[in-house]
């Protein structure tokens, strides 16, 4: 039985990426999820955090700016995880959030990163370890 979230497997990634056909990184897919399914359209694309257009761009900076959208109150930091529902990462050895998946439920996240297309991971402890934040859109906040 198929789920919502089979629709968003096998996109190839692309840094800064919008288009599911060409590519696409792993905010911006959580975005397309978030206006396909929920109908909320996320203001703004990860080109708005970050404008470094190199692959490694979290070796380049210092500054902790990727989703910090609570400064407008777009986001709130959330504990137990509900569907599309956003986990932020810091994956390896950088102290810079580099990295988001969408919490899809039953303890999965969709997801895409360098050299991986999109699918469906489990949020294991690998994943646990680089997790920064937790957020949930404002509209979706009990």
């Amino acid at each position: 039985m198929s789920k919502w979230y089979d629709k968003y497997i096998n996109f190839p990634y692309k840094h800064l990426g919008q288009d599911p056909t060409t590519g696409i990184d792993c905010f911006n897919l959580c975005k397309l999820a978030f206006k396909n399914e929920l109908e909320i359209d996320i203001p703004y694309s990860t080109h708005d955090f970050c404008n470094i257009v190199y692959e490694d761009w979290y070796n380049k900076t210092q500054n902790q700016y990727f989703l910090d959208a609570s400064k407008n109150g777009d986001w709130k930091e959330i504990q137990k995880l509900e569907p599309f529902d956003i986990i932020l990462m810091s994956i390896g050895s950088t102290n810079v959030v580099n990295h988001c998946a969408l919490y899809v439920g039953d303890n999965k996240i969709l997801q895409t990163m360098e050299n991986r297309d999109s699918g469906i991971y489990t949020y294991h402890r690998y994943y646990q370890q680089y997790t920064v934040k937790k957020v949930r859109w404002k509209s979706l906040v009990n």
